[in-house]
């Protein structure tokens, strides 16, 4: 066989070894599994052998025998058959037919798959076993050929057994497609996993609602609406498909599949799978709606998942829960502190005009940067709380630290935020710094940048001429009021 890539071969082993318990659970009354649906509509209903009841004898025997399977008592339930396997009884071709069933299906739940084998071939030989005890014989040979690895010889087996089916089932399908992708005929494979699959889905499943009492509490009874719903594939299937359509490199339209996937099987990966999916497409709002169901869910477990779903969700100007996501995953460890990290939550908590849960990430993420710029948000932070004095402390370090994008605009905060504090020479030291450094900073050479640069100054200017004013202002307001007594 040739080699697979690692999630396609994961993923196929994860779907083989799924119906196993299928297999081993089989029941002797039960093996058409979970569809009753007809593959195929025109298939001919053929005669059907006439149906021959048990002798008395093996009726007592069946009585007492049906118990001790129910217990999965086994050693005792083969001493009860041993009188009909006597090479002398009396007991007819269909008592022996039974016998054998029941044999067969003891020394598979035993996991004694040779002498089950051999139980379910004696069965067949028996000229009066029935139709269904017969087609659950070959069904059994068929899955007991698969844990061999047989693989040939299952799909020929389950190939005989669909003849004989009027309504074959979709686990049946199912099973033909895993040995059909065992000896690597994968478009026989996936021929018979869309058919498994349309068997399910054809399915109408009846809408069922609760049964009220005359108080308006549920019974615990429920009523048929008289609606429907089409029916939904099991999950192994949906996964199979998608792997063959991806081994053979032909197109497949997964995004339905996915959502039917998160609708039904919600899973982490089925979620984070979509919400690329959506991305791929440019449908970005749905992109975030599939990751934040899966983080209400509490199924996110990486870095890039939190980030990914604040970030979307700060696009959509959900700044708030963008700041809880992120703040969440830094809180469970999940997020790395890092400078990106600790930024973006300081960013969202600012737009969410939460400045108090702002303020420890700008500081944190401050700390962690080699630039000066977040002191300067981080001045900004304190200023609009009238924080003055943490505010100068935070741009003066952010001008210290350096490499900032306008560090004149820099100055220009520093100004202010001295001006509120009533610091007039520090305030005007900072606005003529302002003026020197846009001198430096702007090139004259481009017009939009000579532009700001006269526009930054001439503020500066004002700032510079209105602080003179105002602290004449104050200072004579403070004599007038001590001549006063006040």
């Amino acid at each position: 066989m040739k080699k697979l890539s690692y999630p396609i071969k994961f993923l196929l082993l994860v779907t083989v070894f799924s119906l196993l318990p299928v297999a081993v659970g089989v029941s002797p009354l039960d093996y058409k599994g979970s569809s009753l649906e007809a593959a195929d509509e025109e298939k001919k209903k053929k005669k059907r052998r006439r149906t021959k009841l048990p002798s008395k004898k093996m009726q007592r025997i069946l009585q007492n025998l049906v118990p001790l399977i129910e217990v999965e008592q086994w050693d005792e339930a083969l001493l009860a058959l041993e009188p009909v396997a006597a090479v002398d009884s009396k007991f007819t071709s269909t008592d022996r037919a039974k016998m054998f069933y029941y044999r067969g299906y003891i020394y598979f739940s035993q996991e004694k798959y040779d002498m089950a084998e051999r139980a379910y071939k004696n069965l067949i030989a028996e000229p009066d076993s029935n139709d269904q005890e017969r087609q659950g014989a070959i069904f059994s040979l068929s899955q007991l050929s698969y844990i061999a690895e047989e693989y040939q010889r299952a799909i020929n087996y389950l190939l005989e057994w669909l003849e004989g089916e009027e309504e074959p089932s979709s686990d049946a399908y199912a099973l033909i497609a895993q040995a059909y992708y065992q000896i690597e005929d994968y478009r026989k494979s996936v021929e018979a996993i869309d058919t498994s699959i349309n068997i399910q889905e054809s399915r109408d499943i009846p809408i069922k609602e609760p049964v009220l009492d005359e108080e308006g509490n549920e019974t615990g009874e429920m009523i048929a609406t008289g609606e429907t719903v089409k029916g939904v594939a099991k999950e192994n299937h949906y996964l199979l498909k998608m792997a063959l359509y991806s081994e053979l490199k032909m197109d497949l339209e997964v995004l339905p599949i996915y959502e039917i996937l998160v609708q039904h099987y919600p899973k982490k990966r089925y979620w984070t799978n979509l919400s690329g999916l959506y991305g791929q497409r440019d449908r970005q709002m749905d992109q975030m709606a599939a990751l934040e169901a899966a983080y209400d869910d509490r199924l996110l477990d990486k870095q890039r998942e939190f980030t990914a779903l604040s970030q979307l969700l700060f696009m959509f100007e959900n700044p708030r829960k963008a700041a809880r996501v992120i703040e969440n995953g830094l809180n469970q460890g999940i997020v790395k502190q890092e400078e990106k990290t600790l930024k973006a939550a300081a960013q969202y908590w600012h737009a969410a005009r939460e400045l108090e849960r702002a303020k420890p990430y700008y500081k944190k993420a401050a700390v962690k940067s080699k630039e000066g710029e977040l002191y300067i948000f981080l001045g900004q932070v304190h200023f609009s709380l009238d924080e003055f004095n943490e505010a100068e402390e935070a741009i003066k370090e952010g001008i210290k630290k350096g490499k900032l994008k306008d560090e004149a605009a820099a100055y220009m905060l520093l100004g202010q935020i001295n001006f509120e504090n009533q610091r007039w020479e520090p305030a005007i030291e900072a606005f003529r710094k302002c003026i020197d450094v846009a001198e430096d900073q702007f090139d004259d050479k481009k017009e939009k940048q000579k532009e700001k640069k006269k526009r930054v100054q001439d503020q500066a200017r004002k700032w510079v001429t209105y602080t003179e004013g105002e602290e004449e202002r104050v200072e004579a307001l403070k004599l007038k009021r001590k001549a006063l007594g006040v």
